[in-house]
C-alpha cells in the first residue's frame, strides 16, 4: 500500500504538521508501537514506517487527510493494553498515538466531565473521586489503559453490567475525527441523551473502525457508600450455583463481583503474605445511598451463598482485611507472571445465567484434547457477577514465536466454541481482529457484511485501522 513513498518522506511530511519532535523512526519506538500483550513477537513485515504523536484534533485531521492522499495505513493506539484490537498493526504504516493528548475537565455545574483520548484510566478515576464521583470504567490495566481505548470498545472493565451497565450509558457526546479528515461532534453537553438517530452509538464500541475519538463527555456519577463481603466455596460449582442463585433470588445486584479458582487464590494470598484459602474465592461489592443500605445489599447476597456449600461467607467489616482480600484479585495476572515466570494469555468466556454451571465446567476443561494448551494448567479467575470466565495460561518464556502463536490461536478458537455453544458473546474486549471468525460464526455473514459497508462508508480508502475487520491474528 506504501510501495510509492519511502518512510523518510512520510516523517518528513508529518513533521510539518505535527513539529519534528513529534515523529519518530527510530526502530525502537516502531517495535514498541507494533506490540501488544499478545505472547509473540512482532513480525519485521508489520512493524510500521512512522509513529507519530498528534496534539490535537486538527492535528489528527491533517495527519489522516494526507494518509488518505497517498493511501498509507494509520494504526491508532495509546497504551497498547487491547488484548483483541488494533494494538497491533499487521502491515507498515502509520502509528498514530494519542498519548499527548491527556487533559480533561470535570464540569460539575454541567453534570459532566470531558476528557481527550490519551488520559489514564485511573488519572481519570482519581480526579473524579477527589470530587466525589467515580469513573464507571475498572479494567485491570486501569493504571495504564487510556480512555479512548476504553471507550472505543466499551469495555467496563472488572465492573458488573447487570449493576453498572456499560461506559456508552454514560457517554453524552463525543468528538471524532472521521478517517477522511473531517471532524464531527455528536451527542450533547445536556443530562438527557438524544433519542433516535444518534452517531455516538457508532463510536462507542466500534472497534477503533470508524474513526479517531478525540474528546468524550461523560455523565458525573455521585460515589456512594459501599460495603464489601467474601465468600469461600467447596469448590467452582458451588460458586457458580452461589452467583446463580443470587440473582435468582433477586437479591441486590453488585458493582463487583470477582472470582478466583483455589490454585489461582493461593498466588494471591500467598503475594499478600496470606494462609492460603481452603476453596475457591468469591469477593463482592454494593453500594448503597447509605452505608447501611450497601451493608444490606451484602448481606443479602450472602444469604444466596450460604444456601450452597459455602466455607464462609460473611460482610467484610475490617477495612485491612479487606484491603488485602482485594489486592490478591486486583493484578492477579501479574503475581501469576511474578510468582511462577513465563507469558500469560487469556480468554473471555461470558456465561448465561440458566447455565451457568455447565459453563464454568466447561472452563474447568478448557484445554481439553487441545494439543498446546493441554499441557498447560488452566487457571481460573474472572468477573462472575458479569457471568465472565477467565480462562488462562502461563505459557513458558522459553518456548518459541510458533508455539506461542498455536498456543493463542487455540485459546481462541476454544473460546469461540464454548461462547457459541452458550449463544454469548465477549463482553470485555473488541468484537474483531482475533475474534473476527467469531463474530462471522456467531452473528452470520450478513451481519458481517453489513458491518463492512458501515465501514466502507466512513472509511472508504480502507486507511484506518486496516486489517481488524478481516481479522489479522
Amino acid at each position: 500500500m506504501v510501495q510509492s513513498i519511502q518512510a523518510g518522506e512520510i516523517k518528513n511530511d508529518l513533521a510539518k504538521i505535527v513539529g519534528e519532535p513529534y515523529v519518530s523512526d527510530s526502530i525502537f519506538e516502531r517495535i514498541k508501537s507494533a506490540l501488544d500483550p499478545m505472547p509473540y513477537h512482532v513480525l519485521e513485515s508489520n512493524i510500521p514506517h512512522v509513529v507519530v504523536l498528534p496534539n490535537n484534533k486538527e492535528e489528527i485531521s491533517e495527519i489522516l487527510k494526507y494518509a488518505n492522499g497517498k493511501k498509507i495505513p494509520v494504526f491508532v493506539r495509546c497504551s497498547g493494553t487491547q488484548l483483541n484490537g488494533p494494538s497491533r498493526p499487521h502491515t507498515p504504516g502509520i502509528v498514530l498515538n494519542t498519548k499527548r493528548m491527556n487533559s480533561f475537565e470535570i464540569i460539575e455545574e454541567g453534570g459532566y466531565f470531558e476528557c481527550e483520548p490519551g488520559v489514564r484510566c485511573k488519572d481519570m478515576a482519581d480526579a473524579l473521586k477527589t470530587k466525589g464521583y467515580y469513573l464507571p470504567v475498572y479494567p485491570g490495566s486501569q493504571v495504564i489503559a487510556s480512555m479512548g481505548g476504553l471507550i472505543s470498545n466499551n469495555t467496563s472493565g472488572h465492573l458488573t453490567d447487570p449493576y453498572t451497565g456499560k461506559p456508552g450509558d454514560y457517554v453524552h457526546g463525543l468528538d471524532v475525527v472521521l478517517p477522511t479528515g473531517e471532524i464531527i461532534e455528536t451527542g450533547t453537553v445536556g443530562l438527557r441523551r438524544p433519542a433516535g438517530t444518534d452517531l455516538t452509538k457508532f463510536f462507542v464500541g466500534g472497534d477503533g473502525l470508524l474513526g479517531v475519538i478525540v474528546k468524550i463527555r461523560m455523565r458525573l456519577l455521585p460515589l456512594l457508600p459501599r460495603a464489601y463481603g467474601v465468600a469461600v466455596f467447596e469448590d467452582l460449582e458451588a460458586l457458580a450455583k452461589g452467583v446463580q442463585r443470587m440473582y435468582l433470588e433477586k437479591r441486590p445486584a453488585p458493582i463487583f463481583m470477582e472470582f478466583m479458582s483455589k490454585t489461582i487464590a493461593d498466588i494471591g494470598f500467598q503475594v499478600k503474605g496470606m494462609e492460603p484459602p481452603p476453596g475457591p474465592v468469591l469477593l463482592t461489592v454494593a453500594e448503597g445511598l447509605t452505608v447501611r443500605e450497601a451493608e444490606y445489599r451484602v448481606d443479602e447476597q450472602v444469604k444466596s451463598f450460604n444456601k450452597e456449600r459455602t466455607i464462609e461467607a460473611y460482610r467484610v467489616t475490617d477495612m485491612d482485611e479487606w484491603d488485602k482480600l482485594w489486592g490478591t484479585r486486583e493484578v492477579i495476572g501479574s503475581y501469576i507472571m511474578q510468582v511462577q515466570k513465563g507469558k500469560l494469555i487469556t480468554s473471555e468466556l461470558s456465561g448465561n445465567l440458566a447455565e451457568l454451571v455447565h459453563v464454568i465446567r466447561d472452563a474447568e476443561n478448557f484445554n481439553e484434547g487441545l494439543s498446546v494448551l493441554q499441557e498447560m494448567p488452566t487457571l481460573l479467575f474472572g468477573h462472575i457477577g458479569a457471568l465472565a470466565i477467565h480462562a488462562s495460561y502461563l505459557l513458558p518464556a522459553d518456548w518459541d514465536d510458533q508455539k506461542l502463536a498455536k498456543a493463542t490461536e487455540e485459546l481462541f478458537q476454544r473460546e469461540a466454541e464454548i461462547n457459541l455453544k452458550y449463544r454469548t458473546c465477549g463482553g470485555e474486549w473488541g468484537q474483531f481482529a482475533k475474534r473476527t471468525p467469531f463474530f462471522i460464526q456467531r452473528y452470520g455473514n450478513i451481519s458481517y457484511q453489513l458491518v463492512k459497508r458501515i465501514k466502507a462508508l466512513f472509511d472508504p480508502n480502507n486507511i484506518l485501522n486496516p486489517g481488524i475487520l478481516e481479522g489479522y491474528r
